[in-house]
């Protein structure tokens, strides 16, 4: 008797919101250590802090509904 593991399907939006949320906890974590004691370096922190996860919680938040009457029209 053979068995084959098949692993659960799961959509690539719920991977990346499970990514999002990992980088989020590492920059938390990165934000309670002692300077001398970081694991990132700067340049890396300010890349995910200020620009990557930014971008990614705009993709995962994003909300196609029409914000104005002009975004009806266009």
């Amino acid at each position: 008797m053979t068995y084959h593991y098949q692993p659960e399907q799961e959509y690539e939006s719920a991977k990346l919101e499970r990514i999002l949320k990992e980088l989020q906890a590492i920059i938390e974590r990165e934000n309670k250590r002692h300077m001398m004691d970081e694991h990132l370096t700067h340049s890396m922190r300010d890349l995910l802090e200020y620009e990557i996860i930014p971008l990614l919680e705009a993709e995962v938040n994003y909300d196609p509904t029409p914000q104005t009457s002009y975004d009806f029209f266009h």
